[in-house]
């Protein structure tokens, strides 16, 4: 992934727009106080493409309520009607708690390469 500009930088969380393919890399700890920030980023996802990549590979810490923030992109409240997403490089603390939910399975999302 090419990696551009950050749109979020705080010291804790990194999250910056990737080109090739486009999407957002991930970096650093999601929790209750950066949550808000990676909610913001994902909301401002442009509609097209309409697959979006998520890049997870510098994300040492994912608390559960940022998890589900970016597994609604794909299923937003269970409905199915959003838009696929594609986890590149999830690291295996991560993949094992989508695994243990169930998430790893929800429709329109689909996780790649491994971390």
């Amino acid at each position: 992934m090419v990696t551009s500009h950050a749109v979020y930088d705080d010291g804790v969380l990194r999250i910056s727009r990737t080109a090739d393919p486009p999407g957002l890399a991930i970096a650093g700890e999601i929790d209750e106080s950066t949550y808000p920030a990676l909610l913001g980023a994902l909301r401002e996802l442009p509609d097209t493409p309409p697959e979006m990549h998520l890049d997870l590979a510098d994300v040492s810490y994912c608390d559960l309520a940022g998890l589900r923030a970016i597994v609604r992109l794909a299923n937003p409240g269970g409905a199915g009607a959003g838009r696929p997403v594609v986890l590149h490089k999830v690291p295996e603390q991560l993949r094992a708690v989508l695994a243990i939910i169930g998430w790893d399975a929800i429709s329109g999302l689909t996780v790649a390469d491994p971390g």
